[in-house]
């Protein structure tokens, strides 16, 4: 092979796409009229099968499987914040709505009968000797009631203490609209139907009674009402003395400054160290009492005293568990986005 042959070979690919000047093509035209061996290459060329590079698919799969898990993250994610919600909602419309005392109305019932009439307003039973047992009513339409006892320390005797509270839920469903009712304002001038309704409602209050418990009064030393405001607890009936006051606890106001303690510290080490290694570590730790307090906020708002601990302190905890997994989810969810723009 000569020196033109080189030449025009390495041209004939050019040649082939008509991609020469008019002089090159005219020179490489007149090599092909001369020489055998080029004009066989360039045949070869012209009938070579050119296969072209097969596309892989991979890239798509893997496209596809990154939409998948963010649309999946995205699921997660409202569904955390959904029950979150729900949490927060069910903890506002079953919180405790306390009675104070005058909106309450209560029937001791005692044993034996021949003490009395065998029922009477609390406020006329203070002497329980004599009494085997009392049955403690209720007789005003509540959500609920609690019943707790401690040990007088004098006659260590039993004393306890009921609650009674109503619901917002119940209040809204119209649960406490008809039972004990007022007389109906229809007969206001009508003496004798005002007596048959204020009977019928007060027979209505007796019926629906709620018996809270009953109790041998050999080891009870009195039984109070406790209103949960702050005032003094209300004597139902025993001989104790008043003066007592049934105070919250006070341990969510703690949690509360442990969390405020823990999450100064750890939010400045992670603006610190945001952008080293145990960055994202501190960044989860200090969502932790980040949670803990917005989950306060949503339960109890800025109330940190609390009557029924355990109650309070399991929704607070529940609030903020989905509050931080929400939180992560939202992290990884930003991330698969920015992963997916590049």
């Amino acid at each position: 092979m000569n020196k033109d042959c080189s030449i025009v070979q390495d041209l004939l690919p050019l040649y082939a796409e008509d991609m020469l000047r008019e002089e090159t093509k005219e020179y490489v035209e007149g090599h092909l009229a001369q020489c055998e061996a080029c004009r066989t290459e360039l045949t070869a060329l012209k009938t070579e099968d050119v296969t072209p590079a097969s596309v892989s698919a991979q890239p798509l799969r893997d496209l596809k499987k990154q939409l998948q898990r963010k649309r999946f993250t995205a699921v997660l994610l409202a569904v955390a914040l959904a029950l979150t919600l729900a949490t927060a909602g069910f903890a506002y419309l079953t919180a405790p709505q306390y009675l104070p005392y005058d909106e309450t109305e209560w029937m001791i019932t005692r044993s034996p009968r021949a003490l009395a009439d065998g029922s009477i307003m609390a406020d006329g039973l203070t002497d329980l000797s004599g009494i085997e047992s009392i049955s403690v009513n209720l007789l005003t339409p509540v959500s609920g009631t609690e019943v707790t006892s401690t040990q007088d320390p004098d006659s260590g005797k039993t004393v306890y203490f009921i609650t009674a509270w109503r619901t917002p839920l119940d209040t809204w469903r119209g649960a406490f609209d008809k039972t004990g009712d007022a007389p109906n304002a229809r007969s206001a001038n009508d003496r004798t139907q005002r007596e048959a309704d204020a009977l019928q409602g007060a027979l209505g209050k007796v019926e629906s009674a709620r018996t809270l418990f009953t109790l041998d009064t050999a080891n009870c030393a009195a039984v109070y009402y406790s209103p949960n405001n702050g005032q003094d607890d209300v004597l139902l009936c025993g001989s104790r003395d008043s003066g007592i006051i049934s105070m919250p606890r006070l341990a969510l106001g703690y949690y509360v400054l442990l969390s405020l303690a823990l999450l100064i510290p750890l939010s400045i080490a992670f603006f610190l160290c945001r952008r080293k290694k145990a960055g994202k570590a501190l960044g989860h730790l200090a969502l932790i009492p980040a949670c803990y307090l917005t989950g306060h906020l949503l339960v109890k708002g800025f109330v940190t005293t609390s009557y029924q601990m355990q109650r309070d302190f399991s929704l607070i905890v529940l609030t903020a568990a989905l509050l931080y997994a929400a939180a992560l989810l939202a992290g990884t969810l930003l991330r698969q986005r920015r992963d997916t723009a590049e």
